[in-house]
């Protein structure tokens, strides 16, 4: 599993590097645009003998911008698509700072 956070962290990385946290804002305070990622589950889908040989590992990706940043999304969108993540887009909403969070999840199997 460390391997595919590495690799998540990495794509992250690549479109705001060094503003990307797992599941706090840390060290993030001063930045208005920052990405917070984190796994939410590792859910076992094939079972052999009375033991998992599949899993899915669901990952949350909250984009957080000062304000709407089409442009920021579309290279996230993109940085994700060209490293083979199939996304979804779960919400996208105003907070009372008028900043933005966009919320997607990804799936992974994992062997």
């Amino acid at each position: 599993m460390q391997e595919k956070l590495e690799a998540l962290f990495d794509t992250l990385n690549s479109v705001l590097p060094g503003k990307v946290s797992y599941g706090t804002r840390e060290g993030l305070e001063s930045d208005p645009n920052y990405i917070i990622y984190q796994e939410l589950s590792n859910r076992t889908i094939v079972y052999a003998d009375d033991r998992a040989v599949a899993k899915v590992a669901t990952f949350q990706v909250s984009l957080i911008t000062e304000k709407k940043n089409l442009g920021l999304e579309e290279q996230l969108e993109a940085s994700l698509y060209f490293m083979g993540y199939e996304f979804e887009l779960l919400s996208e909403f105003v907070n009372e700072d008028s900043s933005v969070n966009r919320v997607y999840e990804i799936k992974e199997e994992v062997f």
